[in-house]
């Protein structure tokens, strides 16, 4: 893409396809970022769920920058024509977005996500990861996104093509992934660790975020992240083999059994009750197995030791959501702890944890 004149040039080609003229072509995201819009008439509200998803897969893949999304489909509207430069969009036009709504919305998450966790970094004073995570902004940035522009649907085309698409083509949440994918290591862990720990407390096996409703401890999904944390530090998903260190596989094994069951200990009986307790939350369940993470990288602690160590923390929280040890996380205005499972709340759980761990230690 160039600008001639303020004019907005797009490389690609054009084809008919079906009966209507197709523009084929790839823009960085972040040009692409400002030039569409959605139209509501046309498609249906953002499933924050989904994008969430979607947003941790991008951030899984940061490292490799291997992940690819099919062709974005737009329709231009008749601002696209052909000239002697190229394809030019009128001046003040937008591209409407028919499919990769929530591809795109988690896109733009990411990169705020980062955003957040750069300024996090600078603030403690990381400025090796402060420039690792913009590298990664920087990546995103300049992700190619292949496109299919439509240029001259109608109103009745574009949500007749919307209805098509998305008829044809339902992607698997991530519940049912991990109840039903084999290919993954810390799936496989993950269903295995859950099967031991059915008398100890309720595990939902398909949906991936749980409700105030919801009378389960904790999901398939939010174990698999607390086991990434545990072992690797991860606060997300990881893809590629496991990293378990020196670890045999039955320690693995013993260590993530003893990690779940400390909660039996650790938490109040009513655990699962989400509007009184944090327990049942995503944020508290991964700070509490960074937690072990860090007591075993930085302290030289084994894992089951570790484990025992979160003890520590009953003389200094009841597990509440207006307890002092979550006061960076909690909102006066609705009484309960929010945005607790970003990383950088996550991050700032576990220096909290950390801290008065080792006051009882050394204490």
């Amino acid at each position: 893409m160039s600008n001639l004149d303020f004019k907005t040039i797009i490389d690609g080609v054009g084809y008919n396809q079906f009966g209507k003229s197709v523009l084929a072509t790839q823009l960085r995201f972040s040009t692409l970022e400002a030039l569409f819009e959605v139209d509501p008439e046309v498609q249906r509200n953002l499933d924050p769920i989904r994008r969430g998803e979607i947003r941790q897969f991008i951030l899984d893949s940061l490292k490799s920058m291997e992940f690819y999304f099919s062709p974005f489909i737009f329709s231009a509207r008749g601002a696209i024509k052909q000239t002697e430069h190229g394809w030019e969009l009128e001046p003040g036009s937008k591209l409407y977005i028919l499919d990769g709504q929530h591809r795109a919305a988690a896109l733009t998450s990411a990169l705020s996500h980062l955003q957040s966790q750069k300024e996090a970094a600078e603030e403690v004073g990381d400025v090796i990861e402060a420039q690792t995570i913009q590298e990664y902004i920087e990546k995103l940035k300049d992700y190619p996104v292949a496109m299919q522009v439509y240029l001259d649907l109608t109103t009745q085309n574009e949500k007749q093509m919307f209805t098509d698409i998305n008829t044809e083509r339902k992607e698997a949440h991530s519940g049912l992934i991990m109840k039903y994918d084999h290919r993954d290591s810390y799936t496989e862990l993950t269903r295995k660790v859950a099967n031991q720990l059915e008398e100890h407390f309720e595990i939902e096996q398909e949906l991936s975020r749980l409700t105030h409703q919801n009378s389960a401890v904790t999901s398939l999904t939010i174990m698999k992240r607390c086991l990434l944390a545990l072992f690797e530090g991860y606060i997300s998903v990881k893809k590629g083999e496991p990293n378990f260190g020196n670890y045999k596989q039955d320690e693995v094994m013993d260590i993530s059994l003893a990690f779940f069951e400390s909660w039996v200990k650790l938490f109040p009986k009513q655990m699962a009750n989400r509007k009184k307790y944090v327990t049942g939350l995503t944020g508290i369940q991964v700070a509490l197995a960074l937690t072990v993470h860090e007591l075993n990288k930085k302290h030289g602690i084994p894992h089951l030791e570790a484990i025992q160590q979160l003890q520590f923390l009953k003389p200094y929280c009841k597990w509440q959501h207006d307890d002092p040890l979550f006061s960076h996380i909690y909102d006066p205005a609705k009484r309960r702890i929010t945005h607790h499972s970003s990383s950088t709340s996550i991050q700032r759980t576990v220096v909290r944890f950390l801290a008065n761990i080792t006051k009882e230690r050394i204490g």
